[in-house]
């Protein structure tokens, strides 16, 4: 019997000792900025960041935008920089074009950025980069991509 009780305490007192060193995850509910990656452009390309200040997908009013739309060059440099303000429903868009003239093959790589303000509305960017000269767009990267699961949990609400 005291052997069963001092396995017992012994194997309880593990399982204490083991949540203890248990490292806590916490869950996050603001999520990170949007990120994009490199994008490469040509000479006679631009390349756009839009923005737009979502009305949907929130409980209650939506609240209004703030946040800095940018582009770096590979190095980090800012290459160009815009403060947006926006009330929900409406848009925002910073270009970028390459200064220095390369050969028309060359590609150089700008990083889009955006730095939502946590507190204020939910913003939703995408890039874009278009011919210059007669504005075809050559393609568009969207860095949102909502789990199914968030859209339903805020509408079942």
């Amino acid at each position: 019997m005291f052997r069963k009780n001092a396995v017992l305490g012994v194997a309880a007192g593990a399982l204490v000792v083991g949540a203890a060193w248990t490292t806590l995850v916490a869950f996050d509910p603001q999520p990170d900025p949007p990120a994009f990656g490199m994008i490469s452009i040509t000479p006679d390309q631009t390349i756009r960041l839009n923005a737009v200040c979502s009305a949907h997908g929130v409980k209650g009013v939506p609240a209004p935008c703030r946040a800095e739309l940018m582009f770096h060059d590979a190095a980090g440099n800012v290459l160009a920089s815009q403060t947006v303000r926006l009330r929900p429903g409406q848009s925002a868009f910073l270009d970028y074009s390459l200064v220095v003239r390369t050969t028309a093959l060359e590609r150089v790589g700008i990083i889009p950025c955006v730095l939502p303000d946590p507190g204020r509305g939910r913003m939703l960017p995408t890039a874009e980069v278009f011919d210059s000269t007669t504005g075809e767009t050559a393609f568009v990267v969207n860095p949102v991509t909502p789990r199914l699961s968030f859209i339903l949990g805020q509408l079942a609400d």
